[in-house]
C-alpha cells in the first residue's frame, strides 16, 4: 500500500508540474525577457544627447541584444545620424530597433538641433560673404593696364556693395585707368552689405606706368621714294612690315610688296585717310586666310573708333554669312604715325569672303551687289559700265566685273530684272520666298536698326546671290556714321528712337517689307530669340573693345586731337559737346542702351 501510495503522489507531482509549475516559471521568463529588453533600451538612451550639432555614432547593443535605427523607416548606415545644416530647429524621430534570437522591440527617441537657427545663419552669412567677395575681386585685375569694370551684383537684390579706389576715380561703376608715369600701388576698398551686416575688404592692385602698356600689332608702310598717296583709283608701290605687339623685334612680316591707295567717298576728305592696300601675293594677315586686297579703315569721324568693331562682332554673334574680319592695328607711314586703324576685309567674292559661284560662264551665276546712293559724287565710278537703275536707285555689280575676260553681256541684264522683280513683288505686297532670304535680310536689318546706321538707306549696302540661289543681304559695312554720330542728320532722326531704315526715304526695300505682316513677326521672333544673347552683349562689347586699345587710343588722339575741338558736318552736336574719350564711350553706351529698349519695346508690340 505503501508503494502504491508513493507512486500515486509521484504522479500527481508530475501532474501539477505540468499543469502549474512549468507554465508559471515559462511565464517568468517572458516578463524577465521583456524587462530586459526595456533594460537595454534605457542604455541606449543613456547614451544618445537629446540635442546634436554635429554627425553622432549610435550605440551598438550589447550581447545577446543587437541594435539598428531608423529614420522614416529607412535604415541609418553604419549607426550614424548624420548632422544636416537647416534654417529652422528640428525635431528627428529615431527608431531604435533591439532584436535578441527571434524576438525585437522597437523604441523611440525624439532629438533636438537646438540652436540651429543662429548656427544656420552664421554659416549662411559667411558663405554668402566669402562668395561676394570672391567674385568682386575676380573683376579686379592685379595688373590694371585700361579701364575696367566692378561687379555690381545687378543679379542679387540681396547685396549691396559700394567701391572706393585710393589712387583714382570710379565712374558709373567703372575704375578709370589715369595712365601714371610709374607704377601705381592702388586699393579698391570693397564694401558690402547683406542682411543689415556690413564687412568691408581691401584689394589691391598696381596701375601699370604708361611706358608698360600693351600694345597692339603694328603696321609699317614705306612707299617707294616716299611718294605721297593721293588718290583712290592710283595704287602707289610700296613695302609693308607687321610687328606683333608692335615689337620691331617680333616681326610677322618684313617689307612684303605692294600696292597701296586711298579708299572711301567723304573719308577721302578727311584728314586721317583711310587705305586699300593689294599684295603681289596672297597674304595671311592676323587670320587663317590668304587673300591680296584688304582695308584699313580710319575711323576718323568715330571718336570712340570703336563702332565699326562693335558692329562686326554683333554680325558674327548673329552668325551672319561673311562677317568682315575686325582687328585693331596701329598704322605707319614712311615711319609718320597715322594713328589707330581697323585692318579688315575687301568687301569681295572669294572662298574666304563672299564665297559665291564665280563661274561667269552661265547668266544665272554668283552676284555680289551695291546699293550706292552716293556714286554720283565719284565720276569713275559712274563711269563705270556695271551701274544699273532700280527705282531710281543706282547699283553697282561688284562680281561678276566687266573687266573680267568671261564676262558675258547678259548678266547685267539678268541681275537688273532680278532686282526690278523684287522691287515690283514687295512694292505690290506680293509673296517674296521665292525671290529674297527673309532671315539674312532680317539679321541685317537688326543690327543696321540697332546702330541706327546712316548709310543702311545711303551706300555700302550690299546683296548677294549665290548660283540658282535667293537675293540674300549682306555683308555689313561701314558703322562710323551711327549711334548719335550722324552729324549731318537732324535731331528727328539723329537721336536712339525712331524707325531709320525702313522710311520711304531710307531703304525703299525695307520700307516695302515693312508693309508685310508676316515680316515684323517674323523679325520679332528672331529679335527676342537673341535678345539676350546677342543684342544686350552689345553694350559689354563697347567697353571690352575700349579697353583693348587703351595705348593706341591714346596716341591716336594725340596725333588726331579731336574729342571736343573738331566739329564738322560729320560731327553731332552731342558729340562735340563731350571732351573726353571715356566720355565718349559712355556717350555709345547710353545711345545704344536706350536704342534696344525702344526697338524692344516697339517689336514686341508689332
Amino acid at each position: 500500500n505503501n508503494i502504491e501510495r508513493g507512486v500515486t503522489m509521484k504522479k500527481i507531482y508530475i501532474i501539477i508540474l505540468f499543469l502549474f509549475v512549468i507554465p508559471l516559471l515559462s511565464s517568468c521568463k517572458i516578463e524577465t525577457a521583456e524587462l530586459d529588453f526595456d533594460a537595454e533600451f534605457n542604455r541606449i538612451y543613456a547614451s544618445i544627447p537629446s540635442v546634436y550639432f554635429e554627425d553622432i555614432i549610435l550605440p551598438s547593443g550589447v550581447e545577446p541584444y543587437t541594435v539598428k535605427y531608423q529614420v522614416d523607416n529607412e535604415d541609418l548606415t553604419g549607426s550614424i545620424l548624420i548632422f544636416e545644416l537647416q534654417a529652422e530647429d528640428q525635431e528627428i524621430e529615431l527608431e531604435v530597433i533591439i532584436e535578441s534570437g527571434n524576438q525585437k522591440e522597437k523604441f523611440y527617441i525624439s532629438i533636438i538641433q537646438v540652436g540651429i537657427r543662429v548656427l544656420y545663419n552664421d554659416i549662411q552669412t559667411n558663405d554668402v560673404f566669402y562668395k561676394a567677395f570672391l567674385k568682386a575681386d575676380a573683376y579686379i585685375p592685379y595688373l590694371v593696364t585700361s579701364n575696367f569694370t566692378l561687379h555690381t551684383f545687378e543679379d542679387n537684390e540681396e547685396i549691396e556693395v559700394e567701391y572706393l579706389v585710393n589712387c583714382t576715380d570710379i565712374v558709373r561703376g567703372r575704375v578709370v585707368y589715369t595712365f601714371p608715369e610709374d607704377d601705381v600701388d592702388c586699393g579698391v576698398y570693397s564694401s558690402i552689405t547683406y542682411n543689415g551686416e556690413t564687412r568691408m575688404e581691401i584689394i589691391p592692385f598696381t596701375m601699370s606706368a604708361v611706358e608698360n602698356l600693351p600694345h597692339i600689332s603694328a603696321i609699317h608702310i614705306d612707299t617707294s621714294g616716299n611718294d605721297s598717296i593721293d588718290n583712290n583709283y592710283e595704287y602707289v608701290r610700296a613695302t609693308l612690315s607687321m610687328y606683333n605687339n608692335g615689337d620691331p623685334e617680333n616681326p610677322y612680316l618684313e617689307d612684303v610688296p605692294l600696292g597701296i591707295r586711298l579708299r572711301g567717298n567723304s573719308t577721302l576728305y578727311m584728314p586721317k585717310k583711310s587705305f586699300k592696300i593689294k599684295f603681289d601675293e596672297k597674304i595671311r594677315l592676323t587670320n587663317a586666310y590668304q587673300e591680296k586686297d584688304w582695308v584699313l579703315l580710319a575711323n576718323f569721324t568715330d571718336q570712340t573708333l570703336v563702332r565699326n568693331f562693335v558692329a562686326f562682332q554683333m554680325s558674327r554673334g548673329l552668325d551672319m554669312d561673311f562677317t568682315p574680319t575686325y582687328v585693331f592695328v596701329d598704322v605707319y607711314l614712311n615711319d609718320e604715325y597715322l594713328g589707330n586703324y581697323m585692318l579688315t576685309d575687301q568687301i569681295e567674292v572669294t572662298n574666304h569672303r563672299v564665297d559665291i559661284e564665280e563661274n561667269v560662264s552661265t547668266i544665272d551665276t554668283g552676284y555680289l551687289i551695291e546699293y550706292d546712293m552716293g556714286i554720283s559724287r565719284d565720276p569713275i565710278k559712274m563711269a563705270n559700265e556695271n551701274i544699273f537703275y532700280v527705282d531710281g536707285i543706282p547699283f553697282v555689280i561688284k562680281s561678276p566685273q566687266y573687266e573680267d575676260a568671261h564676262y558675258l553681256t547678259g548678266h547685267k541684264q539678268f541681275i537688273e530684272n532680278y532686282m526690278n522683280e523684287v522691287f515690283d513683288t514687295l512694292e505690290n505686297g506680293e509673296e517674296y520666298d521665292h525671290l529674297i532670304d527673309e532671315e539674312s535680310f532680317i539679321d541685317w536689318f537688326i543690327v543696321s536698326e540697332v546702330f541706327k546706321n546712316v548709310d543702311s538707306g545711303y551706300s555700302s549696302v550690299f546683296y548677294y546671290k549665290d548660283a540658282g540661289g535667293l537675293l540674300k543681304m549682306g555683308p555689313l559695312w561701314d558703322f562710323d556714321l551711327s549711334s548719335g554720330n550722324q552729324g549731318h542728320l537732324g535731331d528727328d532722326l539723329r537721336g536712339p528712337e525712331g524707325w531709320y531704315t525702313p522710311r520711304h526715304d531710307k531703304n525703299r526695300l525695307f520700307y516695302y517689307l515693312w508693309q508685310y505682316p508676316e515680316f515684323q513677326e517674323a523679325l520679332k521672333e528672331r529679335w527676342n530669340e537673341v535678345y539676350e544673347t546677342v543684342i544686350l552683349q552689345v553694350l559689354d562689347n563697347i567697353f571690352e573693345a575700349a579697353d583693348s586699345i587703351t595705348y593706341s587710343r591714346l596716341q591716336n588722339f594725340q596725333r588726331w586731337d579731336v574729342i571736343g575741338i573738331n566739329y564738322d558736318w560729320y560731327t553731332a552736336p552731342e558729340v562735340y559737346a563731350i571732351d573726353t574719350y571715356d566720355e565718349q564711350v559712355w556717350f555709345l553706351h547710353d545711345y545704344l542702351k536706350e536704342r534696344i529698349e525702344w526697338l524692344d519695346e516697339e517689336i514686341n508690340d508689332l
